[in-house]
């Protein structure tokens, strides 16, 4: 496998060299007064071919290995005359241009290349032009060519070193924001660009005054001529799994039937999907209910292709439904807003070691689930943007949700500690919980005649109820049963919480404002928990040890200061804020009574530098509280895990976290190269760390926690984490040919404290835990994308994560490192077959039992039907059945080694019908079929994507 490996990676590198060597055409762009013109376009026409590039910063470019003595220079720029001048003498240094401005309309400007990246401030972006993908495919793989972004197995996006959370099309959010909906399901060649934009909130972006730590979303926008028309695609699936057919063992058959519709009118759109799989591939994520990865047979262009290997734990069944609308409500009101319902089944074998650290009494935990958990969602959420004039804007949010889960576990349990078995039992479990969501949100901005003078009040609310039900069942086989055998715990929690952000903007000259801001947040909790023990009489009992009523208040006030600088290269922003808060809590079964306030400075710092088009550099500072969650300080011990009970503490402190960024951007316009950087670091003060305790199994006081862990949480300083990245791009041949770079560092200064209670005298004695943590990845990338002939890419990483605690034991293993080399590609034979393969050979060190996998996914697909709208692909899936997940965690607590079930070897057929129609600036007139009639609910004649 490995000698074939090599085979191919060579081919790759031996047909990027055939170009031959001959001598550099070159020359400088300008204006009229002297001035470069970056970004010019250059086309230098040959006999029999021709090649075209853009100038550089400084105007220049430059044309490599021409062999022809004639030729002709064409030179463009948007806003200039342009020039063409002959040359028949093998010239090299031409000299320099110089373009008249251009008094005709921008419309008879010829451009005959495309700028693929341009850089502003806190947006990048991206033409769709310059990153051609084969047609039919969905916007994921034209995000896979995009420099500085990387795009796993799963669908995740990260771009220059964050993930990205939201998407939005036009502008708007698609689908909630929910992005692999729309980078999975959206055809590419519809796209005109993607921006990846740090986006600090609406408010923000009204006012122009950017504080605190932004977002990173992806915009996509449509291209004009695609304003009017639709698009359209089913796909029908089913196959086998072979291994479980072999041994009759669960689901033999895999099937697969999705749905897409997008419907473009002007300003109405419409977006229809549908999915119903066991291919674990769900088209919405809902969080924790949401889909378990990006599997095969995804909604869109994926139709279950070699791309999507099954990374994803578990096996599930999905059925997904989802209703995105957006629309003009007349000149002054746009509407937006999207429905998403799931319901999935996934099924999950696990084995976990966990190794625990402890000075006196080290142990180790081998711990092997049987888990099923049903999630049924629902998300609906609405945008109305009321534009009442030109000097007053309101825009309303409702918003609703909804979660459900039902888990059935089965667990084996068994803890080593010194060299003995301390406890070993099998647990089952139930657990039923409902968690329905309710908000609003309102936003109203006011310009003043005078300009730059500005108010805005942005204001929110929501309530939130958790019902839940668990039933975990305990029998040991060995050591103290320290939980009760059979609990009934039921959970009751409320959430209600408002807040509201004030802001007036005075303009102090052209350039300079100054802004007063006002912050006000409150959030009301209570929480009735209440545990029945099953008595030998077979009734249920109350246990007040394990029962609690606790409610408590969390009140934020923040008032700032911000002053912003603007210039036309570079801006800032330098503010101040003071941040009192209150914790108020009582629990009167415990008689806890809590009242914690704190004051915190929190300091404003942003700096943006706009060096040209393709460069920019970026600082920010800020500085946020984090409230504690009901979890931490709950003062009520919870057992629904026997070994591992937790109990929170009513008296934490808030945590107060310092924030720090920088960010560096660089596009060569004549080379292609991209360059981006970035640095963050956050240190953290009262950070709410574990304090574990270690109980002999000879613990008499409370017998409950005989032999147990006990999780309990504390306030401590001294937390920071810093990371880095960066990402480059080398492309060559007009992107033929790129190679990339990418890698990141991460490090970690973890605290926690550990106790342990002598077995005799019961004297707890409590250390401090430094876990420093590194984690390091390194990645390379060669992508080679000819039209219509291959598009594939080499890759190869090497990840490093290693962990040392100042509680130092030789029996923890916390060295893991990963080695993964693939390929991935697609070979176009004519216009209607394509072979698909996706490659990956991962290599574990560090793991306890550990395999190497290799996971091969290929498919075979034929184009047929008038204008290719029908597709025929047979697919295989993990070929070699390696596909076996493994991860691992390491606190400054514990390390965690897991091996999870993944969705094995299997094969599909699938049928897609795509159909489309659109008519640029105008409404569409459909086409006839042959019967007369329009097909597809009479929305338009069959087209083909162009």
């Amino acid at each position: 496998m490995l000698r074939r490996f090599l085979f191919i990676a060579f081919l790759f590198l031996a047909h990027a060299g055939f170009a031959q060597q001959a001598r550099t055409v070159s020359g400088i762009v300008k204006d009229t007064t002297g001035a470069a013109l970056p970004g010019s376009t250059v086309k230098l026409i040959m006999a029999n071919d021709s090649v075209t590039s853009v100038t550089n910063a400084t105007g220049a470019f430059s044309f490599a290995n021409i062999k022809a003595t004639a030729f002709t220079l064409h030179i463009t720029s948007i806003g200039f005359q342009g020039i063409r001048n002959q040359y028949n003498g093998g010239e090299s240094a031409l000299g320099t241009f110089t373009l008249k401005n251009e008094s005709t309309l921008l419309g008879a400007v010829v451009v005959n290349a495309v700028i693929p990246v341009k850089i502003k401030g806190d947006t990048t972006e991206f033409s769709a032009s310059a990153y051609k993908v084969r047609d039919g495919a969905p916007a994921e793989d034209m995000l896979r060519k995009l420099p500085g972004v990387d795009v796993d197995k799963s669908g995740n996006v990260t771009a220059q070193g964050k993930s990205v959370t939201k998407v939005r099309v036009n502008g708007k959010d698609f689908f909630g924001g929910d992005l692999k909906t729309a980078t999975q399901n959206l055809p590419a060649n519809i796209i005109q660009n993607m921006q990846l934009i740090d986006d600090y909130g609406d408010q923000a972006n009204l006012t122009g005054v950017k504080t605190g730590e932004p977002e990173k979303i992806l915009n996509i926008t449509i291209r004009p001529d695609k304003n009017y028309g639709y698009f359209g695609q089913a796909t029908l699936g089913d196959g086998s799994d072979a291994q479980n057919a072999l041994v009759g063992n669960g689901e033999a058959n895999r099937y697969v039937a999705s749905g897409s519709l997008f419907s473009f009118n002007g300003d109405r759109q419409i977006a229809g999907l549908a999915n119903f799989n066991n291919t674990n591939s769900s088209l919405f994520s809902f969080g924790s209910g949401g889909p378990r990865g990006g599997g095969p047979g995804g909604g869109g262009g994926r139709q279950g292709g070699a791309n999507t290997t099954a990374s994803s734990d578990g096996i599930t069944i999905a059925r997904s439904l989802g209703l995105n609308y957006r629309d003009q409500w007349g000149k002054k009101i746009s509407a937006y807003g999207s429905y998403s319902f799931s319901d999935n089944t996934v099924n999950t074998l696990s084995s976990t070691t966990q190794t625990n650290i402890s000075t006196t009494s080290p142990s180790v935990n081998s711990l092997s689930n049987n888990q099923t958990d049903g999630r049924i969602n629902h998300r609906f959420n609405f945008n109305i943007e009321y534009k009442i004039d030109t000097m007053n804007y309101l825009k309303f949010i409702p918003s609703f949700s909804y979660a459900g889960v039902n888990t059935d576990l089965s667990q084996t349990s068994s803890l080593v500690r010194n060299g003995s078995v301390a406890n070993d039992y099998s647990l089952l479990s139930t657990l039923n919980s409902s968690a329905p969501n309710v908000g609003g949100n309102v936003l109203y901005n006011h310009k003043f005649n005078n300009k730059g003078r500005n108010f805005s009040i942005n204001a929110s609310a929501g309530s939130t109820r958790l019902t839940q039900t668990q039933n975990p069942v305990y029998n040991y086989t060995a050591g103290t049963a320290s939980a009760p055998l059979d609990q009934l715990i039921s959970t009751r929690v409320k959430l209600d919480s408002v807040g509201t952000t004030l802001s007036y903007l005075e303009p102090l000259s052209k350039r300079s404002f100054l802004e007063l801001n006002y912050a006000y947040h409150y959030a009301h909790t209570t929480s009735d928990k209440s545990t029945d023990t099953l008595t030998t009489a077979g009734t249920r009992n109350r246990y007040s040890l394990l029962s609690n009523d606790y409610e408590f208040n969390f009140i934020t006030n923040r008032v700032g200061l911000n002053y912003r600088f603007i210039e036309s290269k570079y801006n800032y922003t330098l503010g101040l804020a003071v941040q009192p808060s209150l914790l108020t809590g009582n629990s009167p079964s415990t008689r806890v009574n809590t009242r914690i306030s704190t004051l915190n400075f929190a300091p404003t710092a942003r700096f943006i530098y706009n060096a040209s088009r393709s460069q920019s550099f970026s600082f920010n500072y800020n500085g946020a509280s984090n409230q504690p969650t009901y979890s931490t300080l709950q003062p009520v011990i919870d057992f629904s895990n026997a070994l591992y009970p937790t109990q929170g503490n009513a008296d934490l402190k808030p945590e107060f976290n310092n924030n720090v960024s920088l960010r560096y951007n660089k596009f060569d316009f004549q080379s292609g190269n991209v360059f981006f950087t970035n640095l963050s670091f956050t240190k953290t003060d009262n950070k709410i760390v574990a304090n574990t305790i270690n109980y002999p199994t000879t613990y008499t006081p409370n017998s409950k926690l005989a032999g147990t862990i006990l999780t309990q949480y504390l306030n401590a300083d001294g937390f920071y984490s810093a990371q880095g990245g960066y990402s480059f791009a080398k492309p060559w041949q007009q992107r033929r040919y790129t190679l990339m770079f990418n890698g990141n560092v991460s490090y970690n200064n973890n605290i926690s404290y550990i106790s342990n209670v002598a077995p005799t005298t019961y004297a707890m004695t409590t250390q401090k835990n430094i876990g420093k943590s590194l984690t390091f990845t390194q990645g390379t990338k060669f992508r080679t994308d000819i039209t219509d002939i291959i598009d594939a890419e080499l890759n190869a990483s090497y990840s490093i994560t290693k962990t040392n605690n100042s509680l130092t034991q030789n029996n923890i293993n916390n060295n893991f490192r990963t080695f993964a080399l693939g390929l991935t590609g697609k070979n176009y034979f004519g216009p209607t077959w394509t072979l698909s393969y996706d490659f990956t050979r991962s290599m574990y060190y560090g793991y306890t039992g550990s395999t190497n996998p290799n996971i091969l996914n290929t498919y075979i697909e034929k184009k047929f039907l008038k204008q290719n709208v029908g597709s025929l692909r047979l697919s295989a899936f993990d070929l070699f059945n390696q596909n076996t997940g493994f991860s691992n965690t390491a606190t400054s607590s514990y390390v965690t080694e897991t091996q999870s079930n993944r969705l094995g070897r299997y094969f599909l057929l699938t049928f897609t019908l795509r159909l489309q129609n659109f008519a640029g600036g105008k409404r569409p007139t459909p086409p006839r079929d042959g019967g007369g009639q329009p097909p597809f609910g009479g929305m338009g004649g069959l087209g083909s994507m162009n």
